[in-house]
């Protein structure tokens, strides 16, 4: 697989620790303002997720809960940051699922995602979906795309928001399932890898659904195929993957919390009983809804299990696309 990123980037890291299940007693209150450090821009769904759910932390909490906003290096320097705090609870990361494979693309990464972090709670799902621009002449049919896909692959370069991202690995998955080597273009967020889509400087791209259903329902992008394992509500016409005869190519993106390495079992307890009862509010679920998000109820265990199994399974995806840090 080439890679092919439009800018030079600073590399940097992640991790991960385990925790106990927590309770679900209310949080005694924290002891000042949480920093909540979302290691990418604003505008984003990691950012906008994390807003929706920052009044609720904060009632949770019995504490302000403020957004903060460190982004560069594909969400690592935000990352090192909480990774260098006081494991106290005040300073808490929310990122998303780049989170665990960053090391594996990214040179000089400065934390190890399963020593330097705890874990605490997986908040919101994220569905994907496959889209191209709807001006672009080739087969509008998602069974014959992947079939000129696999003919021709040097016409279809892929956009990616970031390196790690689902989009990068999903690309990489796909290519390794019609048997071709495919090219991707690494963008610094969604937003500009639509826009260049949509232009049509670059065919193909796994986006996430909130952020680009508008563009679709508006006309100015194609879905071929949620990565999905079956339809979803806000987009019953797109097929699954599964549908087209691809059910490997089965990848979600979704955000959560980590705390510094030592955070005291009591606090990973308060946090996460705190954010269960923000993304059970209907309010913050029918905004998360609204854009093509779904609350995740998940112990902080669970959580840590799955941060070892995406990493996993994203260096098998890396390593058979031949993909190395940059």
């Amino acid at each position: 697989m080439t890679t092919f990123s439009p800018t030079r980037r600073k590399a940097l890291g992640l991790a991960l620790l385990g925790a106990a299940i927590p309770a679900m007693g209310r949080a005694q209150p924290a002891r000042g303002p949480v920093r909540l450090v979302v290691p990418y821009a604003p505008g984003g769904t990691n950012d906008v997720t994390a807003r929706l759910l920052s009044a609720r932390l904060s009632e949770g909490l019995g504490a302000t809960c403020v957004i903060e906003n460190r982004s560069g290096a594909s969400g690592a320097i935000g990352a090192q940051e909480v990774s260098r705090s006081a494991p106290d609870g005040l300073t808490l990361l929310y990122s998303n699922e780049v989170h665990p494979i960053l090391k594996l693309v990214q040179r000089g990464v400065p934390f190890d995602a399963l020593t330097d972090f705890t874990p605490v709670i997986r908040t919101v799902s994220i569905p994907y979906v496959l889209i191209g621009g709807a001006r672009a002449e080739r087969p509008t049919d998602p069974v014959a795309l992947l079939a000129d896909v696999k003919r021709a692959p040097s016409r279809y370069t892929f956009a990616c928001s970031s390196l790690g991202s689902v989009g990068h690995l999903g690309a990489a998955a796909l290519g390794q399932k019609l048997g071709v080597e495919v090219t991707t273009v690494i963008y610094r967020g969604t937003g500009p890898a639509v826009n260049d889509v949509i232009s049509g400087a670059v065919p193909l791209m796994f986006a996430p659904v909130g952020a680009v259903l508008p563009l679709i329902q508006g006309g100015q992008l194609r879905a071929y195929a949620v990565t999905a394992p079956k339809r979803i509500s806000s987009m019953p016409d797109t097929p699954a993957m599964p549908e087209i005869g691809q059910p490997d190519m089965l990848f979600e993106g979704w955000c959560g919390m980590w705390g510094p390495r030592g955070l005291p079992e009591e606090r990973v307890s308060a946090i996460h009983a705190a954010a269960l009862r923000a993304l059970r509010d209907a309010e913050v679920v029918a905004r998360l809804a609204a854009i093509g998000c779904a609350p995740i109820e998940e112990s902080t265990a669970d959580f840590a299990k799955l941060l070892i199994a995406e990493q996993a399974r994203g260096a098998a995806i890396i390593k058979a696309a031949g993909i190395t840090p940059e």
